[in-house]
């Protein structure tokens, strides 16, 4: 932080996208400091208020579709309901195929 004169919430904003993805991140610095290029702000990317909702909406779609699946699958709806599922045992069983 010292080095480069930034503060902590920056410094923290460039180590998340540096270990994101290394690659880009080394090469927009490098844009930075050779070729003049804007300094890009991580700290604040992504706070757009329309981004988060959306995420937020995603990623619970997302959890709501995976516990369908997880409970449909443990209580059979989703194959056979004889036993014959993954989940009852049968992991090497392929009968049910």
């Amino acid at each position: 932080m010292a080095q480069e004169g930034v503060n902590r919430v920056e410094a923290q904003g460039n180590m998340d996208a540096y270990l994101e993805n290394p690659q880009d991140w080394a090469y927009q610095k490098m844009c930075e400091k050779n070729k003049g290029a804007p300094k890009k702000d991580y700290a604040n990317a992504n706070m757009d208020p329309k981004q988060i909702i959306l995420s937020t909406l995603w990623a619970g779609v997302v959890v709501v579709f995976f516990y369908d699946l997880v409970t449909g699958v443990a209580e059979g709806r989703y194959g056979k309901a004889d036993g014959t599922d993954l989940l009852h045992g049968n992991l090497w069983n392929f009968s049910f195929l």
